[in-house]
């Protein structure tokens, strides 16, 4: 199973769509906020997808007052995995981020905010930060990541514009 995963695109759509086609193919896409609307052009672009792949997704904290119905916090099952999406802001380290996810009983946690990709293993947790998936952020480039589910077993693979 292969997992598109998108954080902090601040109306970058441009970069999420170069993103998404570098990619290839996906068969889920995890966006972990900042800003909902743009959950709402990946849902546009999967949608149109020959396999059209599920999308989850949280808000972030420029989402605070919007509309949106986007949850803060979600906990999925794919692969046979269970995965901790949050977009970060409310949590003060990683090592919380690691107790959060083991509460829920994840194996992977998912996480933005920071504009920084990580990727470690904390407290048994994969923590997972794909950076930022809008080019003009921070003046950085887009990143994001494909997490890759096989038997339980994950690995990742980053992408940067």
């Amino acid at each position: 199973m292969r997992v598109g995963v998108f954080s902090d695109s601040h109306g970058d759509h441009e970069a999420l769509d170069e993103l998404l086609e570098r990619m290839g193919a996906l068969d889920a896409v995890c966006f972990l906020g900042d800003v909902a609307r743009d959950a709402e052009h990946l849902r546009e672009r999967l949608a149109a997808m020959p396999n059209q792949p599920v999308l989850y997704a949280v808000r972030g904290n420029n989402d605070y007052y919007s509309t949106c119905t986007l949850p803060w916090d979600l906990l999925i099952e794919l692969g046979g995995v269970r995965i901790y999406m949050t977009h970060g802001h409310r949590l003060v380290s990683l090592m919380n981020l690691a107790y959060k996810a083991q509460e829920c009983g994840a194996q992977v946690a998912l996480f933005g905010h920071t504009h920084q990709a990580l990727c470690e293993t904390v407290q048994g947790v994969l923590l997972l930060n794909p950076g930022s998936a809008g080019n003009f952020c921070r003046g950085g480039r887009a990143r994001a990541s494909v997490l890759e589910i096989n038997r339980g077993c994950c690995s990742v693979t980053n992408y940067l514009l």
